[in-house]
């Protein structure tokens, strides 16, 4: 051996003194598989170039799904139930069926991109395509995984970092004009006992978590605020409190038609709580309930939305949480500033608001002008 360089059959080996973050102490680790001398030794001088600066990546033969596993279960902790679950799942469905089976340092930009346009093209159930909000979400998913590898010295750079994503068409929501949301609530107050959730999730454009968790405690009728300070996510049949998205808590005005919906819900469950006695169950103060006072599963209200705005005419079907986005496009439409829509939804950054809601925005360039012109040349 010379220099730290042999020869083994056919190939050639290096070795490099590697050091154990546990001991202090180092150790030999035999590289090999090099067709030429050269070509093993400019891997050893890379190798011991890393090692003197605190950057090498020793070999190993871990696979993606060894990796994801382990990944997964020490990552959980600091996310949300549901979160976590949607990781779990997104993993389990479209990333190690995949390349669970492919080492974590043999992953490359290009190997990546082949990988999504796949799950674009015929990831789905069937070998249909997947929505481009799925996909994504892998990528995602993979990102933040294999950028945790790179902090735990398994690779040297994120292989995600760098794929090409397929050209996909931002998809459009689907929402009511002001005439057709009148139309919709105008006709429930009455009937259907949702009628109140229904009216405030239009008014405030709060999310299902945020409405399935709000309290009455959380709620001043008498100034028309409501304070938006946590979350309820659904997994299996159970319900866990979180923090609302991003973790902003809110207060969002509502106007007095809203205030009297909720006032009489109010007296009306009140009178359940009277009729029901020792057996009410609702001891968390919850806005809506059954009748006994238990709390509402977040995914019956998606339910019933969806079964309630099928049958009604003159208006095109919706999902519930397009009801979160009928209130912001009508509030843009009307020219109220992004700023103000971003708070009332709950977007850390206004920037998401536009991004999301550009096609909303009215072109007001003509206004502008005339803004303008009327300012400097009083005309």
């Amino acid at each position: 051996m010379r220099d730290g360089i042999i020869q083994r059959g056919r190939t050639w080996s290096y070795v490099v003194r590697e050091r154990d973050p546990q001991t202090g102490k180092t150790k030999p680790r035999w590289v090999g598989g090099f067709a030429t001398r050269k070509a093993a030794k400019d891997a050893r001088d890379s190798a011991r170039h890393a090692v003197n600066r605190g950057t090498y990546v020793a070999p190993q033969n871990l696979t993606v799904g060894e990796y994801l596993d382990r990944w997964i279960a020490a990552h959980s902790v600091e996310l949300k139930p549901s979160t976590a679950k949607s990781y779990r799942d997104n993993i389990a469905r479209y990333l190690k069926p995949t390349i669970g089976h492919e080492r974590v340092q043999a992953l490359s930009p290009s190997r990546l991109s082949v990988l999504f346009a796949d799950l674009y093209g015929k990831g789905g159930k069937d070998g249909k395509a997947l929505s481009p909000r799925t996909v994504e979400f892998a990528r995602a998913v993979l990102r933040r995984a294999m950028q945790d590898a790179v902090l735990d010295r398994i690779i040297e750079v994120n292989p995600v970092v760098g794929t090409k994503r397929p050209t996909v068409v931002k998809p459009k929501h689907t929402t009511w004009t002001g005439a057709q949301l009148q139309a919709f609530l105008g006709g429930l107050i009455e009937t259907d006992r949702w009628a109140s959730l229904w009216t405030l999730a239009a008014a405030t454009g709060m999310r299902r978590g945020e409405l399935m968790a709000l309290k009455w405690a959380r709620v001043d009728l008498e100034a028309g605020v409501v304070h938006v300070e946590q979350s309820v996510t659904q997994i299996g049949q159970e319900r866990h409190y979180v923090t609302p998205k991003n973790h902003e808590r809110r207060s969002v005005t509502i106007d007095p038609r809203t205030v009297a919906t909720l006032k009489a819900w109010r007296k009306a469950q009140l009178a359940e709580r009277l009729a029901w006695g020792a057996a009410y169950r609702g001891d968390e103060g919850l806005v809506f309930t059954w009748e006994d006072g238990r709390p509402v599963l977040p995914d019956f209200v998606t339910k019933a939305f969806g079964s309630l705005t099928a049958g009604v005419d003159g208006v095109p079907r919706i999902k519930l949480h397009e009801l979160r986005h009928t209130h912001a496009t009508i509030l843009l439409r009307d020219g109220v500033p992004v700023h103000v829509v971003a708070k009332r939804l709950g977007h850390k950054d206004p920037s998401v608001t536009l991004n999301v809601y550009a096609d909303a925005i009215p072109d007001d360039d003509g206004r502008a002008v005339d803004t303008f012109t009327k300012a400097v040349w009083g005309a």
